[in-house]
């Protein structure tokens, strides 16, 4: 394998799969599929439930706060909160209050 690297300065933000998100590719593993993903939310974003069937997430929340309605109320991910959701599960809906959000997220195969 070989070495990879760039500084996130030089990359462009994207647009995200759904509305007031936005993200950089950090990396591509063009021969397995994963990817490593900075994704920021602006405030009031709104992101459905979903799952990745082919790939696990690690997520990691670098600044602001993540929201999620659970079925015991709103759980709160602020700066510093880390998750893993194993290929096939359900995770979300997420959300964001008035200071948005920017977390990297993991995919350890493709995105399907």
């Amino acid at each position: 394998m070989d070495i990879f690297k760039v500084h996130e300065e030089n990359l462009e933000w994207v647009p995200a799969d759904f509305p007031r998100a936005q993200m950089k590719v950090l990396y591509m593993d063009t021969r397995g599929g994963g990817q490593i993903l900075l994704l920021h939310f602006d405030p009031y974003c709104d992101m459905p439930a979903h799952v990745h069937a082919s790939s696990g997430e690690a997520a990691y929340v670098l600044e602001g706060e993540l929201r999620q309605e659970g079925p015991e109320g709103e759980e709160v991910y602020p700066k510093g909160s880390f998750a893993f959701y194993p290929a096939g599960v359900d995770h979300g809906p997420y959300f964001t209050a008035e200071e948005g959000c920017t977390i990297i997220s993991i995919f350890d195969g493709p995105l399907m």
